[in-house]
């Protein structure tokens, strides 16, 4: 059976979204529940926040021997996966947990979960540590209340020192609480793993609440206030326990390779402005704390998406002009193709050029804020 978008190649595989018969070239392995499911390129495109770029290429030969081999092989890495992530649940579920030291939690897509409450009893009505709401009591996955330990000597300090602060913290390592019930840590836990861890080093930090427009789950987060540039909004929710098997076939020198689709940080610059998006940029690529930056930051990620789209098409185009024709020395078609190649390669630098720009994902956006609660 031949591939659906490259009718050279054969088939490895089916599209669990367009039924299409798709090669190793167009092949994108996604989580599913607690499953690994494949989709095409194209319908990936829509489901991840950053679309593969196919290479312009020779014509490619089909290796009829390989196809079996690639499938098995594509099943034993995900089985690999799956055993090696329940080792670190069932690591991390007997260990103690008395401080709050970072542990290793996840999420796929950083999505808005609630900022849970739960009514005051007499006992706990009057501890400092915890953090009060309308009359309720912010509380973890666990329902046990979000406890904030407080360094009385924590000080505050510049945005560099936040940054490196931060990039060494290991807490967006946790794994995010799924729909599995095997692990039962969210933002509130985030933030409060942050704000103690930085406390500890004689940081001072705040655990914020954010409430959007529409009712329904809140999210939690961290402030810092720097010396040089005021406040900092941090967000370090990590990924979910399934997020390492978003995984996407990629062309590399020797052939085609798995990789995993997730950022390489779940640490994030977040702009919180009333009645506007939440929005979050990669501590990496963050250049500025202006609401605005974060928009400029946006077009681009909408720009690239586009050159990078039009550009997978062009190169789909050139690999079916160019499939079982043969181009003579000095012809005027093979200057054509030659320019044509010379184009393609331009493009791809001015893409690859915006991308390292970027970063290497688009966070989505959590919703309309509405109501901002900060706990110092």
């Amino acid at each position: 059976m031949k591939c659906a978008y490259h009718p050279y190649n054969e088939a490895v595989a089916t599209c669990v979204r367009c039924e299409k018969y798709i090669c190793v070239q167009c092949l994108v392995i996604w989580q599913g529940n607690k499953c690994c499911y494949c989709y095409c390129r194209h319908c990936s495109d829509e489901l991840s926040g950053r679309e593969p770029k196919s290479p312009p290429r020779p014509i490619p030969v089909a290796k009829k021997a390989k196809t079996k081999t690639t499938r098995y092989l594509l099943l034993a890495l995900a089985f690999v996966l799956v055993l090696a992530i329940s080792l670190v649940i069932f690591a991390q579920s007997s260990a103690p947990t008395l401080e709050p030291a970072p542990t290793s939690v996840q999420q796929s897509e950083p999505a808005p979960t609630s900022v849970q409450q739960s009514e005051p009893s007499p006992e706990t009505v009057e501890n400092p540590q915890y953090i009060y709401e309308d009359g309720a009591i912010h509380v973890g996955g666990d329902g046990e209340p979000i406890e904030l330990i407080n360094n009385p000597n924590a000080t505050n300090l510049t945005y560099a020192e936040l940054v490196a602060f931060i990039k060494e913290d290991s807490s967006d390592e946790h794994y995010y609480a799924d729909n599995s019930g095997v692990l039962s840590y969210v933002c509130s836990d985030f933030a409060e793993t942050v704000h103690n861890n930085a406390e500890a080093k004689g940081i001072r930090a705040a655990w914020v609440g954010i409430e959007f427009k529409g009712g329904g789950d809140g999210h939690a987060l961290n402030a810092f206030e720097t010396t040089d540039r005021g406040l900092v909004y941090i967000d370090c929710t990590g990924g979910d326990l399934w997020s390492p098997l978003n995984l996407q076939m990629v062309k590399t020198e020797e052939g085609f390779s798995l990789a995993q689709n997730q950022p390489s940080t779940w640490d994030k610059v977040v702009y919180v402005e009333i009645g506007e998006e939440y929005g979050a940029i990669s501590i990496t690529n963050a250049n500025s704390l202006l609401y605005s930056s974060y928009e400029e930051y946006k077009r681009k990620w909408q720009q690239y998406k586009k050159l990078m789209s039009d550009y997978n098409d062009e190169v789909t185009r050139y690999t079916q002009e160019i499939r079982g024709k043969i181009y003579y020395e000095g012809s005027p078609e093979l200057a054509r193709i030659e320019a044509w190649e010379v184009e393609l390669e331009e493009k791809s630098q001015e893409i690859d050029e915006l991308g390292e720009e970027l970063g290497d994902f688009w966070f989505e956006p959590l919703g309309i804020v509405e109501d901002v609660f900060i706990r110092w």
